[in-house]
């Protein structure tokens, strides 16, 4: 088989495809622009922000529950201790609080509500850990 004809065969099927296509044309700048304008916010429109929950003392309700590093466990314990009581976390979550704790002295493994962080403070001194809770930040 000659190469020069399975090349011009080639270029017979593709060529025509490049030259014959019709289109719309595209103007970019136009598009932004149009963009632009959807994007800006009307005149007069204002927004409130969020409200954020105050305790009666006047502080928000965020607490955070804060485990300690300890010789007495292992990471591995401490990293099933932490899935056990969040079931909603991660072993990768759970493995970078326990080497936060293991590395400062303390990890934060929760922000959440008084009633709630007591909660998963109590679970986890269940499973001996050394943990507390903190107002939040």
């Amino acid at each position: 088989m000659n190469d020069s004809a399975s090349k011009n065969d080639c270029r017979k099927r593709f060529l025509p495809l490049s030259n014959g296509v019709k289109g719309v044309q595209f103007d970019m700048w136009n598009s932004i622009q149009e963009i632009a304008a959807f994007a800006e916010p009307e005149i007069g429109r204002t927004t409130t922000p969020a409200e954020v929950v105050e305790t009666a003392d006047g502080r928000s309700d965020r607490w955070v529950v804060v485990i300690f590093d300890d010789t007495y466990h292992s990471m591995d314990y401490v990293i099933w201790a932490l899935i056990k009581t969040f079931p909603e976390m991660s072993t990768t979550e759970a493995t970078l609080i326990m080497l936060e704790a293991h590395n400062t002295g303390k990890g934060v493994a929760t922000l959440c509500g008084r009633e709630q962080a007591l909660k998963y403070r109590n679970s986890l001194r269940v499973l001996q850990l050394n943990c507390d809770v903190e107002p939040g930040w």
